[in-house]
């Protein structure tokens, strides 16, 4: 029999992690079901057993994938050199990126936390993550003298808000154009 190596598995359980994210962005993740990751892959149930143990721990995974997924995408857009490049690129990476995988099942998850604590505890730490990387752009910024006198805390709390709120927009039909409009004219209204 051959041997499976840890670089084969590693990859297979993140196949599966990205199956797992596309079928709760069609169906939610309450409404995930292992069968149809499965069947999305072309694998059996047993053989998606032997990479996750149980649904739980799929979604725990899921979140883990988009939370590091998501802090790539800020750290990549937050070392622009400009603040208003750094904006920018949160627009295009974070709030309204390519191919949008797993931001419907983000929003779902926003919305669930509410009855859910530990979907709470996951959204909270997805949260965070963002706040503080964002917070730490404007203390740079601030840092520069770019800034004056602005209360950084306050302006992420309001930034990482607008974002939410707009990425809600986007999941309700709101289009990027408007999207976009709406993102730099509150960010300006912000940094003022």
């Amino acid at each position: 029999m051959p041997k499976v190596v840890p670089e084969y598995k590693d990859e297979a359980r993140r196949r599966i992690i990205e199956a797992a994210i596309a079928e709760a962005d069609e169906k939610g993740f309450s409404n995930l079901k292992m069968e149809g990751v499965a069947v999305r892959l072309g694998i059996s149930r047993a053989t998606l057993y032997l990479y996750v143990k149980s649904k739980d721990d799929l979604i725990s995974s899921a979140l883990a994938y988009i939370r590091s997924r998501l802090s790539e995408s800020l750290q990549d857009a937050c070392s622009n050199n400009t603040l208003e490049g750094t904006f920018s690129a949160i627009f295009d990476h974070v709030i309204y990126p390519e191919g949008r995988m797993g931001m419907n099942a983000i929003i779902e998850m926003f919305a669930s936390a509410v009855r859910d604590d530990s979907l709470r505890d996951a959204v909270g730490k997805n949260y965070r993550a963002i706040h503080d990387l964002i917070a730490a752009v404007l203390e740079e910024q601030k840092a520069a003298g770019r800034l004056g006198d602005l209360d950084t805390d306050l302006s992420t709390s309001i930034v990482v808000s607008v974002a939410l709120g707009i990425r809600m927009g986007a999941a309700a039909g709101l289009e990027r154009d408007e999207a976009q409009r709406v993102w730099e004219a509150a960010v300006r209204r912000i940094l003022e």
